[in-house]
Order: C-alpha cells, then structure tokens, then sequence
C-alpha cells in the first residue's frame, strides 16, 4: 500500500503560535487533518483551553490560521504511525527546513507537541518532566513543550492541559493559572 502524501503546512506570516508535531501520522494523513487519529486527545484539549472560544475537531484545522492566529506543521515531514521510527538523526536532519518554516510564518509563540522531538532539537533545555515555557526563543517565536496528546500518552493529560492554560494567558487570550 501507498504511504498517503504528507500533511500541508498550515502556516501564514504572523500567527500567534505554531502547533509542531515529530511526524503526520498515517490516520492523519489519510484524512488530511492535524491530530486526526481518533484517539488523540489534541482536540479536545484544545478546545477545553482558553485558546479558542468553541469545540473544534480536526476538520477545522484549515481554518484556525485565519481565524485564531494558529497554525501546525512537523518537524519531519515523512509519514509514519509510530513516531519512534523517526530517528534522532532524522529530526535534526530536518531542523533546518522547519526552521525556515517557522521563520516564514514569524509566530509569537511555538509549542512543540513532543518531549522527544524538543529535547532532540533543544538539548539541555527541558529538565526532565518539566512542561512549558523554555528560555529560549525559535527564530522570533517563544519556545513551549507540552507533552504528547496521542492515546499513548494518556498519563500526561494534566500537563497538556496545564501548558495550553499558560499559553492562552501568555498570547493574552485567558487569565493566568492558578499555581
């Protein structure tokens, strides 16, 4: 069987923050949309978070560049279910090319959607289990890590959620949380 053409960049100049997955899963690619795999979280987190003002589902990934200043787009750009077979030597591989992406759009804040896929680009810079704001930037943006939203991950939900609440509050789009 054909591996499905990859997801589209869903980047314009001058979004607020930039959603950065390792890799399109197979599911999503298949449907065409960001976080499409029935059991990934990321919808619905992102929903629940003071981000956006209503529920959103994978089909309206197109749509958010334009209407909420967010965008999405990988590291790598190859297909493939289980992101461990994106090798580290993959990801840095392919950190310059996302970086010009990122540098095109200029966002305020980038999230990257993996602690694997920071921690390889951003060595030394996320103390094991932390979550959030680095102190670093990506081209101009912010830099933020969140863990991962797929079904694997399931333990890690409060962080994820945690994370887009700070987020929403640093793009000025909710009150701080509470510590």
């Amino acid at each position: 069987m054909a591996e499905p053409p990859t997801l589209p960049d869903l980047l314009v100049p001058g979004l607020d923050l930039v959603f950065v997955g390792i890799n399109p899963g197979e599911r999503s690619a298949e449907l065409g949309h960001y976080y499409a795999h029935r059991g990934n979280a990321f919808w619905a987190a992102l929903s629940a978070s003071p981000l956006v003002a209503r529920r959103l589902g994978p089909e309206d990934d197109g749509s958010l560049p334009a209407s909420e200043g967010i965008g999405f787009t990988d590291v790598v750009k190859r297909v493939v279910t289980d992101s461990t077979r994106v090798s580290d030597t993959e990801l840095r591989a392919a950190e310059p090319a996302f970086r010009a992406r990122i540098a095109a759009a200029a966002p305020r804040a980038v999230c990257l959607t993996s602690g694997r896929a920071f921690d390889v680009l951003f060595p030394g810079l996320r103390p094991a289990g932390s979550w959030g704001r680095r102190p670093a930037v990506l081209e101009t943006a912010s830099l933020w890590v969140m863990p991962s939203t797929s079904g694997r991950a399931a333990g890690s939900r409060r962080h994820v959620h945690r994370v887009l609440r700070e987020l929403a509050s640093f793009l000025g789009r909710g009150s701080a949380p509470a510590s």
